[in-house]
């Protein structure tokens, strides 16, 4: 049992080539016999009389043979032939069956390889387009989105870690300053500066928690309108807008939808606030809500600052700002804490939707989302 267990594949493949080779050729050279035993030894043959001079028992001629003694070679000669061609067939299966599962071994090398760590290692297969390819091209797919995950966890972490500790480091200043100088420190403004402080450490751990909520997938599922949400949205940061001086422009269509409406509302708000933050003075964001077959679309677009194409998918990353973009002053609670798109990724993806970001030639982006009007998530 222990020696079965311990057989390789190529072993047990060279083992089937040789069998089924050697049953086939011995089955053709048993049927090869029978048909020459028949002709050689009739069921019922006369006996000839024996010529003058011959002794019984001998030749007749110089290329006369019996029929036993020419079957008998045959058989040796078929027997020592279905030998070497069976040894050759194992040899011959050996190597075959070798270059068959060398992409195997490849693909095994390289997950040990990233077992030790190291997951930029690709196995990069190169021959005809069979199964062997497909399987390797699928794991090096495999490992591209695993590093690519591995990586954004990295950043997160570092990136979370660093916007948590400014908040309790700038805390921890003002508290050294006021402990050093008690006389001279002003305790109003210490705490109006406190309260600011911790007002920017509770909202990003609530948009973290946002983050968390969305990537967990949907846990309410209602029909609503896509609309309605929109609506919501507009309204709740329609002051920012008017401080700011963005005019928002909306073409608000009846667009059924199904999913969570807690994270839908969330999406249109961060949608909104992005579009109103990041713009230019003076500038617009526009709306629109409209069904597309069987699928909801919002389309929010703003005139705000150019936006390179390759920085469109870090935006959607955790804690990443566009370069340029308007850090909003004290009373909109401080600059953005940069996981508003992400939300806005983690919610479309719950709800099996679709998010393309589009960089305007004037500036600012577009951004078309487009989720399930229809059937279950």
């Amino acid at each position: 049992m222990t020696a079965r267990r311990r057989m390789t594949i190529r072993t047990r493949l060279t083992l089937l080539y040789g069998v089924t080779f050697t049953a086939a050729t011995a089955a053709a050279l048993a049927a090869v016999y029978l048909l020459m035993s028949g002709l050689l030894t009739p069921a019922v043959a006369p006996v000839a009389p024996v010529p003058a001079g011959v002794t019984p028992g001998t030749s007749a001629g110089p290329g006369v043979q019996d029929a036993p003694q020419v079957l008998d070679d045959l058989l040796r000669v078929s027997g020592l032939a279905l030998a070497v061609c069976s040894l050759g067939a194992v040899a011959i299966g050996w190597i075959v069956a070798g270059r068959m599962l060398a992409p195997i071994r490849r693909v095994t090398a390289t997950a040990a390889g990233i077992a030790g760590g190291n997951l930029h290692e690709r196995v990069a297969l190169h021959g005809p387009a069979d199964e062997l390819k497909e399987l390797a091209d699928t794991f090096d797919g495999m490992l591209a989105r695993l590093q690519s995950a591995f990586d954004g966890h990295r950043r997160f972490a570092a990136n979370a870690s660093h916007e948590l500790l400014t908040p309790l480091a700038t805390s921890q200043a003002l508290l050294d300053v006021a402990a050093a100088e008690p006389s001279a420190c002003d305790v109003p403004a210490l705490l109006a500066d406190l309260t600011e402080v911790n007002a920017r450490s509770e909202r990003i751990v609530g948009a973290l928690l946002d983050l968390a909520r969305a990537d967990h997938g949907v846990s309410t599922v209602v029909t609503a309108d896509l609309a309605d949400f929109a609506r919501d949205a507009i309204a709740v940061t329609s002051g920012e807008a008017d401080r700011r001086g963005v005019a928002v422009v909306s073409r608000l269509e009846a667009a059924p939808v199904i999913g969570d409406p807690t994270l839908l509302r969330q999406l249109a708000v961060n949608l909104m606030t992005n579009a109103i933050r990041h713009n230019q003075p003076s500038g617009r964001a526009m709306v629109t809500v409209t069904t597309e077959r069987d699928r909801a679309v919002m389309t929010i677009g703003n005139t705000g600052p150019p936006v390179t194409p390759d920085r469109l998918e870090q935006l959607f990353e955790p804690f990443v700002r566009g370069a340029g973009r308007i850090r909003h002053g004290p009373e909109e609670g401080g600059r953005g804490h940069g996981l508003g798109l992400a939300i806005v990724r983690a919610v479309v993806t719950a709800h099996h939707g679709t998010l393309t970001a589009t960089a305007n030639p004037t500036g600012g982006l577009t951004l078309v989302i487009g989720l399930p009007s229809g059937g279950s998530i």
